[in-house]
């Protein structure tokens, strides 16, 4: 008869060699781990979680997978197993998209580059019922919130000016879009760039993805 305190984990990350280093990790772990399945998307992460979900207490789940994100797995989760631990193993992830998968209820954020020490306690943690962030991801929200705070300051015109800009028109096509002359555009992007504290067009469009103003 298995043991209670089994902690019984679903690993769902698409590239072969990190599934065989959370595997490895697991093995070295002092805690009492079982390893009930791998996924390497999201169509089998589902269908895993509709046959063995209720039997599962850790989801270790990568961000980017083929077929879609560790979001669509994270839905069907919620639904199946809510009370099932999720721990987010991705380098990929913007400020962002780390919020988001807070607010969705995630456990924990890890970076890929794990190491199995560093694992055992991100368990240890959220089994515990706590929330693990590492430092980086706890320098992105705080990053994020002042970036938010900005967007907040933001009139509807700027961020029409944010959206197209990010989708590659020059000061002219601004212009006519937003119907006001070339010298206004640069002169309301020179406001922008005031504002939110950046030095360039690029930098611009770099924070417009990161809080989430374009996709």
């Amino acid at each position: 008869m298995e043991e209670s305190n089994t902690i019984r984990i679903l690993i769902v990350e698409d590239q072969p060699l990190c599934r065989l280093g959370i595997r490895m990790s697991l093995e070295d772990t002092e805690m009492n781990c079982k390893l009930l399945g791998e996924a390497e998307n999201v169509a089998q992460a589902i269908i895993f979680l509709e046959e063995q979900g209720t039997d599962l207490d850790l989801i270790l789940l990568d961000y980017a997978l083929p077929d879609g994100t560790g979001l669509d797995v994270i839905e069907v989760a919620k639904r199946i197993c809510p009370e099932t631990k999720i721990v987010i193993l991705s380098g990929e992830a913007g400020g962002a998209v780390v919020k988001q998968l807070m607010d969705k209820g995630i456990n924990g954020y890890m970076g890929k580059n794990i190491q199995p020490e560093t694992l055992s306690k991100v368990i240890a943690t959220v089994m515990r019922g706590g929330t693990y962030e590492e430092e980086e991801t706890m320098h992105l929200h705080d990053n994020l919130k002042a970036d938010m705070e900005c967007v907040s300051n933001l009139s509807r015109r700027e961020m029409e000016l944010i959206s197209l800009c990010a989708s590659g028109l020059n000061t002219k096509q601004l212009a006519e879009e937003m119907c006001v002359t070339p010298h206004s555009i640069e002169n309301m992007k020179s406001s922008l760039f005031s504002k939110i504290g950046v030095k360039s067009t690029n930098e611009l469009i770099l924070f417009a993805f990161r809080v989430g103003l374009v996709g």
